[in-house]
């Protein structure tokens, strides 16, 4: 009976220990999610699901929601009604032309996938969509291959340096040697400067893509 009742203390304690490894979202209409928060903005809270934290990403609005108990025990609550997401637009003429007037700049851009994503979706204009959507993949994969170059440039030209000092060492006891093997660092440092000069071209390119995204979601 003492095991019995041992394991079913050891099953409790598991199970807050994981409770208190997440987030609690409370509902207004009373539902409790156990969640991932990972962004609360002025109008909306977006998370994942605690049992999915590599699956979609779920968007609510704070009107709808009473409370977050994070999984540091801190509880923030929500007691005023927020204003709408800034989705306004007016119609003229008989043409139904849609005006967006939630506004960004171009810090919105460095926001997460997730988060660009959201913006796209909340644009009024549904014939702009997929060409927002087409430049925020172009903005994706050249920041990745900024991050990746500028990586490999900071790599091999720390090696250079590194073979630099051991070429000149080696040069001061065997002349001979040391020329010989200068190659090695030579042959670093080509790889960290035409990965840096094509790390510098992709952030070129990525600001003009994060510029034409503002001026399109803008217009």
């Amino acid at each position: 009976m003492n095991a019995v009742k041992l394991k079913l203390a050891l099953l409790f304690f598991l199970c807050s220990l994981i409770g208190h490894t997440q987030d609690t979202l409370f509902l207004k209409d009373k539902q409790k999610l156990i969640v991932l928060v990972k962004e609360v903005s002025q109008t909306e809270i977006q998370y994942k699901k605690a049992e999915l934290k590599d699956g979609p990403m779920y968007i609510t609005s704070k009107n709808d929601v009473e409370k977050i108990i994070y999984k540091n025990g801190y509880t923030e609550v929500f007691k005023t009604e927020v204003a709408p997401s800034g989705n306004d637009f007016a119609v003229y003429g008989n043409n139904n032309v849609s005006v967006n007037t939630d506004k960004i700049v171009y810090k919105d851009t460095k926001r997460r996938r997730s988060s660009l994503i959201s913006l796209i979706e909340r644009h009024p204009d549904e014939k702009r969509k997929p060409e927002l959507l087409n430049l925020s993949k172009s903005m994706r994969g050249l920041k990745a291959g900024q991050d990746a170059t500028r990586t490999v440039g900071i790599v091999f030209g720390g090696i250079t340096l590194a073979t630099g000092l051991l070429t000149g060492l080696i040069y001061s006891y065997d002349s001979y040697a040391g020329e010989s093997f200068a190659v090695v660092p030579l042959a670093f440092g080509t790889v960290a400067l035409i990965s840096t000069a094509v790390a510098v071209t992709l952030h070129i390119n990525l600001k003009k893509k994060r510029h034409a995204f503002v001026n399109l979601y803008n217009q």
